[in-house]
């Protein structure tokens, strides 16, 4: 066949520029399928390359074929590119430039050979379409058809540049040699011009297939996520819902409906109000209402209305989608079941202000009220009462029937406290067997007086309601706020103040505070304080006053007296320390360094060969409330080597009152039955002393200074004095006269029968350094 070969050749290069371009048109079109731009480049370069040797005479030979063959070794290095790119795998620069650069450094070694030119450019190319169509078999992720058809055509490619570098056929000679092989470059010419838009549109088939496969694979994961939006939804506690701009409900989950009952139709609009309880729709429209007008989100908490006619507790969140002007376009909520969370809650929240006992709000809560009406007394310039209370006899009732008992004491008493306070008072229990009302509203004091005196007849004077069984006798501490901006701390204070005052009166009384409880509760605080001060320094000192027998005048005894040696004021008495000894924890340590440095004196005494009688202890009720009293005093007599009847105990009657008189009566009868003499100090100034002589083992009595003082003058005193004598001589007690400090006094107790004495008109306490040389040794 006889054609133009410059006419093939233009009409070959017209059909490489088309099919470059349309590639290069559907890939700006779609950048998805970024290989098209690559094969585009593949067509486009090749074009150039072929116009350059056929359609551009003028130019110089050899610069003409080496730049003209570079861009078609180019152009088919682009193709294994796009083919790299289609399989998305990552571009190989080296592979992209290798080829032109093998081109490029080779034309200067055979550019005279037009055979090993053709043989060079032809293995180049047919390298690159073989790569091609291995990188488009082997790596085929979407297994598409179109692929398979390139990598076919990739192959005849391949072939036919193979021939071409076997045959030695240069491609100018197939347009501008002789005949022979102009006919058969013809017939070549022919071929590309019907395979090159073969191969173009394949591209373009693989392209159009593949953004389908995507299309598909997009449809297939939105499908996927509508089943898992369905089931998440289906099966999620939470329950979705969407309404326009003016809060009607166009769309909720299938689970609303399951739950309340209410069909779809009147679910729309607003009409889902009413499976609400009433009384949270209030709020509810507020909060909805109040979003509507300003676009905000909001959260709010309500019960819903089941199938089943009971009411469970849900929390709703919703949330506006706004247009670009700011608008609302859609509502978006979820509606969330918070029953038991809420439950839970609101049970957590009550244990923590409430008291499980008693039913009771509890100290925080109570002085959180306290505070509140304190608050609000400031700003109506009025004022506010508090009463506190104790239990008289609650560990009476613990310790005699067992905790079981005590706590429904506790609950009795709380009962009929509540009841009388009602709605207009707020009680508490406030710790133990403490309780407190509040009256948020006083204008005088008479007003918490009358309600401390109604709790009493009350507590004492059960009602035909009541239980009689439990006695809920109640010791009071009042207050009435004085002055504004009080502080809750200071008003709990003064009522504790008011309490301890109430209860050292006699227990079963109600007690008012007065400034001069605070001012005795610094002394105590203060004398607590030192107390711990002389204890950590190692103040305390034993000091002895001597106990004189009035047949020899000679001392046959002494009481061991307190005292504590300040570094700089010396030697002091222990009147400024008194109140700790009614501190159980201070007084039982003071009580237990005294008899430590005692019987540490008494043992050197002895040591000495000093006859020194017996030593009389002085004991604090606080010493008792332990309850091993007896067993840790005989254990150290012991431990010193100190035998019992050198040691004599001293008790008030103020001890035999005390609450924990039962250990009193079991640490003396230990004591005595150990040979210890037990001494009965103060005599006749307390309460039922002739009952506390048969109760409890007492071997001596000491006739207090008080009535020693007056005896020379005062008849009264003598007669008591004489009565005294003769009480103890009829019991075969021994009697020891207290602060004899004149002769006359002395003479008296002669006179009536006093063998014993101590005062200063014998000897003063003395050091126990000078303690052997008053024995005359």
């Amino acid at each position: 066949m006889n054609l133009d070969a410059r006419t093939l050749a233009f009409d070959f290069i017209l059909t490489l520029v088309i099919l470059g371009g349309l590639l290069f048109f559907f890939w700006n079109h779609n950048r998805k399928i970024s290989a098209l731009a690559w094969w585009s480049a593949t067509f486009v370069l090749n074009a150039i390359g072929i116009g350059l040797v056929n359609l551009a005479p003028g130019l110089p030979v050899h610069p003409k074929l080496m730049l003209a063959n570079g861009l078609v070794a180019l152009g088919y290095g682009a193709l294994y590119t796009g083919a790299r790119i289609f399989n998305e795998r990552p571009i190989s620069r080296l592979a992209l430039v290798v080829g032109p650069a093998l081109w490029m450094l080779s034309y200067p070694l055979f550019h005279d050979n037009i055979g090993a030119r053709v043989t060079v450019i032809s293995l180049i190319t047919g390298g690159y379409a073989a790569l091609s169509a291995w990188e488009l078999w082997k790596h085929n992720p979407h297994r598409l058809t179109s692929q398979s058809a390139a990598v076919a055509l990739l192959l005849v490619l391949t072939a036919f540049s193979l021939f071409r570098a076997v045959a030695g056929l240069p491609m100018g000679s197939m347009f501008r040699v002789d005949a022979l092989v102009r006919s058969w470059s013809s017939e070549m010419a022919l071929f590309l011009i019907v395979y090159v838009p073969a191969l173009a549109f394949v591209f373009l088939g693989m392209a159009k297939e593949r953004i389908e496969a995507g299309y598909r694979d997009v449809e297939e994961a939105l499908r996927e996520s509508e089943e898992h939006y369905r089931y998440s939804v289906e099966l999620s506690p939470q329950i979705p819902w969407t309404s326009d701009p003016d809060g009607n409900l166009l769309q909720v989950s299938p689970r609303w409906h399951s739950l309340t009952g209410l069909p779809i139709e009147q679910t729309r609009g607003w009409k889902w109000m009413a499976a609400i309880h009433p009384d949270d729709v209030p709020l509810v429209q507020e909060k909805a209402s109040r979003s509507l007008k300003t676009g905000k989100p909001y959260v709010s908490e309500f019960r819903v209305r089941l199938v089943d006619g009971t009411y469970r507790w849900f929390r709703g969140h919703a949330s506006a989608r706004l247009g670009r002007d700011g608008a609302v376009l859609r509502w978006y909520g979820m509606i969330e079941d918070i029953h038991e969370r809420k439950l839970a809650r609101d049970r957590l929240h009550w244990a923590a202000y409430h008291d499980d006992l008693t039913g009771l709000p509890n100290r925080r809560f109570f002085y959180e009220q306290v505070q509140r009406a304190l608050d609000q007394a400031t700003k109506a310039q009025t004022k506010v009462g508090l009463l506190l209370m104790d239990l008289d006899h609650l560990k009476l009732v613990n310790d005699r029937l067992g905790h079981d008992a005590g706590d429904a004491l506790l609950r009795e008493f709380a009962r009929r406290l509540q009841s009388l306070a009602g709605d207009r008072y707020a009680v508490a229990r406030l710790g133990g067997d403490e309780f407190g009302l509040l009256l948020p509203e006083v204008e005088h004091e008479d007003e918490v007086v009358a309600i401390a005196r109604l709790i009493l007849n009350r507590m004492q004077n059960p009602h035909p309601e009541d239980d009689p069984a439990h006695d809920c006798r109640t010791s009071i501490g009042l207050v009435v706020s004085l002055g504004f901006a009080m502080r809750v701390e200071d008003l709990q204070k003064q009522a504790d103040l008011a309490l301890y005052q109430s209860k050292a009166a006699g227990r079963g009384m109600h007690m008012m505070y007065n400034p001069t409880m605070s001012e005795v509760a610094q002394k105590v605080a203060s004398a607590l304080e030192t107390a711990g001060r002389l204890l950590s320094s190692d103040w305390v000192r034993p000091f002895y006053q001597p106990k004189i027998s009035l047949d020899s005048e000679e001392p046959v005894g002494f009481e061991a007296l307190l005292r504590w040696e300040h570094p700089r004021l010396g030697i002091q008495y222990p009147g400024p320390i008194s109140p700790a000894f009614d501190d159980t924890e201070l007084g039982s340590a003071l009580g237990a360094r005294m008899r430590s440095l005692i019987f540490k004196d008494m043992r050197q005494w002895l040591d000495a060969g000093l006859t020194f009688g017996r030593v009389a202890v002085n004991v604090s009720a606080a010493e008792f409330r332990h309850g091993d009293y007896a067993e840790c005093v005989l254990a150290e007599l012991k431990g010193f080597g100190i035998p019992t009847s050198c040691l004599e105990v001293e008790v008030t009657e103020s001890v035999f009152l005390d609450r924990n008189a039962g250990n009193v009566e079991q640490a003396l009868q230990v004591l005595s039955a150990a040979g210890v003499t037990i001494a009965l100090d103060d005599f006749g100034t307390g309460y039922a002393s002739l009952t506390h002589l048969k109760r409890f083992p007492v071997h001596v009595i000491k006739i207090d200074r008080s009535f020693i003082r007056d005896i020379e003058w005062d008849a009264g005193d003598a007669a008591i004095v004489k009565a005294l004598l003769g009480l103890a001589k009829s019991l075969h007690i021994e009697v020891v006269a207290e602060g004899v400090e004149t002769a006359a006094q002395l003479e008296f107790l002669k006179r009536n029968g006093c063998r014993l004495v101590q005062g200063h008109y014998f000897a003063q306490a003395l050091p126990a350094s000078e303690v052997p040389q008053l024995m005359g040794t």
